[in-house]
């Protein structure tokens, strides 16, 4: 695997307003950790930034540390970046000190080839998975994984499992996680303008008039009539 050069500088001062002076001036606070040591670094953002755009994460790098006129060389590798969640710019970079000599897990960029015949006849294509996580030594890190799906029908899938490691290359994650598939689509019904969406419901009684009897006939008050007028009698 090829190895990158890359300058930084010591940092000594830790304070936030010294912080916010280097970041100003183009430069990212960043810290080397593993072997036992844990060094504070600045590196410049411009560089760092291009290094990432052409090489990506996975690279094994020659780190120089400047410390007034000496400088100290460390193989490293990047391990994490930190961004500011609204702008996303790198605030952060955490490096990882390497030994040549024992085994580290990385996670891999897969890098996808061919195009599969079920996508001619209306199938989707899902990538379910970006990147495989191996176990290698620094210097057998692939720069990508290739996955070939050129075969796949509707219905079909590629599995881990069906992948060819390089030798030296172990996987670190299940075997059996699908990284690809091909689907059909889905179908969403059109509903029609206008067009009934439910059964027609029964009409409701909202309200009942005169109060029913036990058998459900109504009852009324019965109305009575004024009593005839008594006639005078004449007198004799």
């Amino acid at each position: 695997m090829e190895k990158l050069n890359f300058n930084s500088e010591l940092r000594t001062e830790m304070t936030k307003g010294t912080m916010k002076k280097m970041r100003a001036g183009g430069k990212i606070p960043a810290v080397l950790y593993g072997n036992n040591e844990n060094i504070n670094l600045f590196i410049d953002s411009k560089s760092f930034r291009e290094m990432l755009k052409k090489s990506g994460r996975n690279v094994l790098i020659n780190m120089k540390i400047e410390k007034a006129e000496k400088t100290a060389d460390r193989t490293v590798i990047l391990k994490e970046i930190q961004r500011n969640p609204v702008t996303r710019d790198i605030i952060h970079v955490d490096f990882y000190q390497l030994n040549m000599t024992k085994k580290i897990e990385v996670a891999i960029p897969i890098h996808f080839v061919g195009e599969a015949p079920g996508v001619k006849e209306g199938g989707v294509l899902n990538h379910v998975l970006r990147e495989l996580k191996v176990e290698c030594l620094p210097a057998s890190i692939p720069d990508k994984i290739t996955v070939d799906v050129s075969n796949l029908q509707i219905g079909d899938s590629i599995s881990i499992e069906d992948l060819k490691l390089a030798e030296g290359v172990e996987l670190a994650m299940q075997s059996d996680l699908i990284i690809a598939n091909v689907v059909k689509p889905t179908v969403l019904e059109e509903v029609l303008p206008g067009a009934a969406t439910t059964e027609t419901a029964e009409p409701e009684v909202i309200g009942k008039g005169k109060k029913e009897d036990e058998e459900g006939e109504e009852t009324t008050e019965t109305k009575k009539e004024p009593a005839p007028a008594k006639k005078e009698e004449k007198k004799a």
